[in-house]
């Protein structure tokens, strides 16, 4: 499928919200969960203005995954009674 017009994009993300053929349904908050970089690049090139959120949303999932490595850690040596008085893990 094509993506180069605002037209396109949107007409692909329609499909992608109704898929058809017995297929259930996705609300928008769903969609944009898993939308692919491949349909976010384009998008983000006709809805400039939905770039600055979508690098925001990226930027907190990336930090999100930092922090619940280091839960993960902080927790892993708490098990192994390694831990100091250092807080990891809210």
């Amino acid at each position: 499928m094509q993506l180069q017009t605002p037209d396109e994009v949107r007409d692909f993300l329609r499909l992608c919200l109704a898929p058809g053929l017995g297929r259930k349904k996705r609300s928008v908050t769903q969609l944009a969960l898993i939308m692919p970089d491949r349909l976010a690049t384009p998008l983000t090139e006709h809805a400039r203005h939905l770039a600055e959120p979508r690098d925001a949303v990226d930027r907190a999932e990336s930090a999100a995954t930092e922090a619940r490595a280091a839960c993960t850690e902080g927790l892993r040596a708490w098990i192994a009674d390694e831990t100091t008085d250092r807080k990891d893990c809210g």
